[in-house]
């Protein structure tokens, strides 16, 4: 393990999960736990949080001790004949990250928007449950010890280089811990890890970003995927290092890198390794590649890979002998980024569907010009550009949509827009058969 201030000073929690809900007729319920109560320990291990409380339930016979929501200290031999204990804990309380990477895209956002787009989290259990990416900066020997123990795989890691004074610089933290001996821990005892590098022009790009890459191959298989991805960057970055966004040359030199490295790995059998985020292909103008190129697609929540499943998915469905008609057509909102595969879809989707579905690309106003991405666009935003359209029926994707409430970025909902405009909104998933679904009436969200 790393040595210095970072390597093993967080500890965890006290011990003690708060019940949120017990199932009916459940194992927990029959125990007498209920409501308001915490789980303290299971076997005599303390239990720190879901993970602990999930893991340790897991065996058929234990002894389970709790505190009643009045204070009163319980334990019981518990028999679950297999079945699950029955107890629905109380949400993950969020490890916050300590570090103030120079890309952030947290310290790039505008005010006014949802609360929660500002939290920053640096948490191995949100990593293996939700596929969050964690920089493992400040991980404790303790935190390492729970990974291999409940075989939390796979982790997803924010690596950007292996060089450490080059890393740290890049994480604004002098302290961070050395991420090459974690990871190399990890996969030696078992842990499946997928990495992503940022890549910052003139910082960690080109040989630097080869040398990374170079050297975090030597973790594979265990290390499966690395994707490489573009510098994010806003129009609020006042007061944060300068950056500069990736050029056509740079994502072109970039692309022409990670094909030499393949070459050289010779995985073309195997899980591809350093994969390129789609942006790439759209800076530099390039064609993105055949489905070999992204094996298993597990980096897609990455961005990588997603046009390659959307062309696929296209041509399937177009290939397809009984379509239902499209009761009426409308206008498809998007970002910027994906304009011409869309409309490419779109024209013959609409000789297809026997309606004229027409595309919007929206410019981001409320990030900068930069940001492109459909899941980034505000409300405010789809408003201005549907101004003067005459647009009636309004195609949204949920992508823009984040959280319970459906509300956009901006805390505006697709009923405001409908309210605005006088148009219909229609959400659809944001895939060629979702649209599908959407548009011939098998599925619709209307507003």
């Amino acid at each position: 393990m790393p040595e210095g201030p970072a390597a093993g000073t967080r500890r965890l929690n006290r011990p003690g999960v708060l019940v949120e809900s017990v199932a009916r007729d459940s194992v927990a319920e029959r125990a007498g736990i209920t409501a308001g109560d915490a789980i303290l320990s299971v076997e005599g291990e303390p239990v720190f949080d879901l993970l602990d409380l999930h893991f340790l339930t897991s065996r058929r016979r234990f002894l389970l001790r709790w505190a009643t929501n009045r204070g009163e200290k319980r334990e019981k031999v518990i028999r679950t004949g297999g079945n699950p204990l029955g107890v629905f804990p109380e949400p993950v309380r969020i490890r916050r990250c300590r570090n103030r990477c120079i890309f952030c895209f947290v310290h790039q956002l505008p005010k006014g928007m949802r609360r929660s787009l500002y939290i920053k989290d640096e948490d191995v259990r949100l990593s293996f449950l939700h596929g969050q990416y964690v920089t493992f900066s400040d991980i404790s020997e303790e935190e390492v010890r729970k990974i291999i123990r409940y075989r939390l795989s796979p982790l997803y890691v924010s690596i950007h280089t292996t060089d450490n004074v080059l890393r740290r610089r890049m994480l604004g933290n002098p302290h961070t811990a050395e991420v090459m001996p974690v990871m190399r821990r990890l996969v030696e005892s078992g842990i499946v890890l997928h990495g992503q590098i940022v890549v910052c022009p003139g910082i960690n790009d080109g040989s630097e970003l080869e040398r990374s890459l170079v050297a975090l191959s030597g973790l594979r298989p265990g290390l499966a995927t690395v994707a490489v991805v573009p510098v994010g960057l806003t129009s609020h970055r006042r007061g944060l290092p300068p950056l500069r966004a990736v050029s056509r040359d740079e994502a072109r030199a970039t692309l022409s890198l990670l094909a030499r490295l393949r070459r050289s790995l010779d995985d073309r059998d195997a899980e591809p390794f350093a994969v390129a985020a789609d942006e790439y292909y759209l800076l530099a103008g390039v064609k993105i590649p055949g489905r070999a190129a992204y094996g298993s697609f597990a980096q897609i929540g990455n961005g990588v890979g997603l046009l390659r499943k959307h062309q696929d998915a296209s041509r399937a469905l177009f290939r397809r002998k009984h379509w239902k008609r499209a009761t009426a057509g409308g206008t498809v909102v998007s970002g910027v980024s994906p304009r011409s595969y869309i409309a490419d879809f779109l024209k013959v989707f609409s000789e297809r569907a026997g309606a004229r579905f027409v595309h919007l690309p929206v410019e981001n106003r409320l990030m900068g010009k930069s940001v492109t991405v459909t899941g980034l666009l505000s409300g405010g935003d789809i408003l201005s550009a549907l101004k003067g359209t005459g647009a009636s029926r309004v195609y949204l994707p949920s992508v823009c949509l984040r959280e319970a409430g459906d509300l956009l970025l901006d805390n505006l909902s697709p009923g405001d827009i409908a309210r605005e405009t006088g148009a219909t909104v229609h959400l659809f998933e944001p895939t060629p058969q979702g649209f599908y679904e959407t548009v011939c009436n098998v599925t619709e969200s209307i507003f």
